[in-house]
């Protein structure tokens, strides 16, 4: 029998209870913080602001010792989980861990208790868990969804991510650098609150909508699979199809992907989000010179 539950508390004892779980997994050696240059890119065709950051050591993680009788690549690091990781579970059916590699502060990993594949659809479940966890943080936070390999998805055991905004301590944006975009096409569009709306002002296809009164886990789900089914109405063999999911605390984002990456850069949902890492200068230049919105229009879809 799955223990019970999440504790019910406010959301300032839950973010003290982050704090101190990342500061001891930190001080332990169990979580690695990745030290970064940020950024702040504004992209010349779009006007959109960009967070890039240079991690060049995350070409050095800390690699796990052999084991001869398991091949690393099948090893589940959410089952079981590292204990100097969990923070504490958030229901009967989602546990939230820290991300042992993080690039961000008190980045988590929101995961299933139990084996679900990556590949499958987010469901209430899924979503309630995530967004209690996303109420603990003070500024607010983004969560997101890698499903597929191609969408940039590592571990195949079912799992959001979730990020404390704003995306950089000098962002002119406090939430999400899409937040102005989102909420402008689903005005222009007349569209009732939790209702897909195309994002046709992007060079490749994005779904969008903004957040009703009502985020229970329900809720939710419903409005993904309004979003999830708009794009599934443009491609072919659509349930094959990778794609990235954006939660913020206003709105929910659905981009379908067609690769992981493009030159030397890898895109997950957090690129969709308004935020690059990459791994060298060679690459920050890339970007530079491609135009980062020409990055994301490469590994998205175009319009039909």
């Amino acid at each position: 029998m799955i223990p019970p539950t999440a504790i019910q508390d406010s959301p300032g004892s839950f973010w003290q209870d982050i704090v101190g779980a990342y500061e001891r997994a930190l001080d332990a050696g169990a979580a690695y913080k990745t030290d970064t240059n940020t950024e702040l890119y504004t992209d010349p065709q779009h006007g959109i602001e960009f967070v890039l950051r240079v991690a060049a050591a995350l070409r050095d993680k800390p690699k796990p010792p052999k084991d001869s009788s398991q091949d690393s690549k099948q090893r589940n690091p959410f089952l079981p989980y590292e204990e100097a990781l969990w923070v504490r579970h958030l229901s009967r059916t989602h546990t939230l861990l820290l991300n042992k590699f993080n690039v961000v502060a008190h980045h988590l990993i929101c995961v299933t208790r139990e084996f679900e594949q990556q590949t499958e659809p987010l469901n209430a479940a899924d979503l309630e868990a995530t967004w209690t966890a996303m109420q603990a943080f003070p500024k607010g936070a983004l969560a997101y969804f890698n499903c597929g390999g191609e969408a940039g998805a590592s571990q195949p055991h079912k799992h959001t991510q979730i990020v404390p905004l704003p995306l950089a301590d000098s962002s002119s944006c406090a939430g999400s650098p899409f937040e102005g975009t989102v909420l402008e096409a689903c005005q222009q569009a007349g569209a009732q609150e939790a209702r897909a709306v195309p994002l046709r002002s992007l060079p490749y296809q994005c779904y969008a909508a903004v957040l009703g009164d009502s985020t229970s886990g329900a809720a939710l789900a419903e409005t993904f699979r309004e979003l999830r089914a708009a794009f599934q109405g443009k491609v072919e063999d659509s349930k094959r199809v990778p794609y990235n999911v954006i939660l913020t605390g206003k709105f929910m984002m659905v981009v379908p992907r067609s690769q992981e990456s493009w030159g030397p850069v890898s895109v997950n949902s957090m690129g969709f989000a308004g935020s690059l890492f990459v791994r060298s200068q060679a690459e920050l230049d890339y970007i530079k010179e491609e135009g980062a919105m020409t990055v994301l229009s490469m590994v998205g879809l175009p319009w039909s």
